[in-house]
């Protein structure tokens, strides 16, 4: 039986994962990038502003992407509110749309009613994880396959998620999802690589990307971004310093120190926190036992769900924090 997806009831973080059929090559994400990938983060940001989730990290490898996104308790949203995200994830032409025909209703005696369930339609397709990757996945595909003159689905089976706990297990995933790109030799400094929140971040100056660098790290707004950008690099540089299943680190025992003195400090995260990455993806839940036990019992009351199952620690991380629902599974995840 397939286990059901798990959810947290008010504020989430979530690492998701969903690759492309027949690990078809979807995104050219090196030279000078392609317009399918900068579709896919027009797309994302978009969406997200619609759904009110935060993509607080992200990268696009070539035959599938991750995500790292926060899902915010629920919250009414007043008429403008609906409308301004209705023209962020879709364009002033479907809020014009919409106005019109809400101001329709608007000269008709019993039409409060029916601009209530107008509004309604859309408020609840928002702080929602799965609508936000269904219509993500969805909106895409149907313009990749327009753009290739191509049929059928674009994206194999579900995406995955990894419930996460803040802190310190938030930190270790953004780092993972981070050096993707770097581990397999598509660049050899994290920033460099185009289609990343951190390149996005430092590259750019997204003030999106940087708001979800400083959830990340857990820093108030009274830390000054040229601070939070130090920090975030020195956590990639240290995590990248440990080897990962046999293979080499992603840089350098030199690089990594050149780095760290050069800014000035040492990060809290041991260099070996990264040595089994597959928690970050097939671990189903990740944080303290007190988090991925809480959320085991919510699983067994919502879904049924009554197989035995107690939190695992996460023995191959040098962490005495980090806990998860179950070990990595054997098929590798990139």
């Amino acid at each position: 039986m397939r286990l059901p997806r798990v959810k947290s009831d008010g504020r989430g973080l979530y690492h998701c994962i969903s690759r492309a059929v027949h690990s078809l090559f979807i995104f050219r994400t090196s030279g000078h990038g392609s317009e399918e990938a900068d579709r896919f983060v027009r797309l994302m940001r978009g969406i997200a502003a619609f759904c009110g989730v935060q993509v607080l990290d992200y990268v696009l490898m070539s035959n599938h992407f991750h995500l790292l996104c926060e899902v915010p308790e629920p919250v009414a949203l007043s008429e403008t509110e609906v409308l301004n995200r209705i023209e962020a994830g879709y364009g002033p032409a479907r809020r014009q749309a919409v106005q019109k025909q809400l101001d329709r209703y608007r000269q008709q005696p019993d039409g409060t009613a029916e601009i209530e369930r107008i509004l309604d339609r859309y408020r609840k397709r928002m702080f929602d994880l799965s609508v936000f990757i269904k219509e993500l996945k969805g909106r895409f595909a149907q313009w990749y396959n327009q753009r290739h003159g191509r049929y059928g689905a674009l994206w194999a089976e579900r995406f995955k998620s990894l419930l996460v706990e803040g802190g310190e297990a938030l930190a270790a995933v953004a780092a993972y999802i981070e050096l993707n790109p770097v581990r397999v030799g598509l660049c050899t400094d994290p920033r460099d690589y185009r289609y990343s929140g951190y390149a996005e971040a430092i590259g750019k100056g997204c003030p999106i990307a940087r708001q979800g660098i400083r959830t990340i790290l857990g820093q108030p707004e009274t830390v000054s971004w040229a601070e939070l950008g130090c920090q975030y690099r020195r956590l990639l540089f240290v995590a990248g310093s440990s080897s990962r299943g046999g293979k080499p680190p992603a840089f350098d025992l030199a690089t990594v120190r050149q780095v760290v003195e050069q800014q000035e400090g040492e990060i809290p995260f041991p260099q070996s926190f990264l040595c089994q990455i597959k928690y970050f993806s097939d671990g189903v839940i990740l944080g303290s036992q007190a988090f991925v036990e809480a959320h085991i019992e919510r699983l067994k009351e919502k879904s049924g769900f009554k197989r035995p199952r107690t939190a695992r620690p996460v023995t191959e991380l040098d962490s005495k924090n980090l806990w998860a629902f179950r070990g990595p599974r054997v098929r590798r995840t990139g």
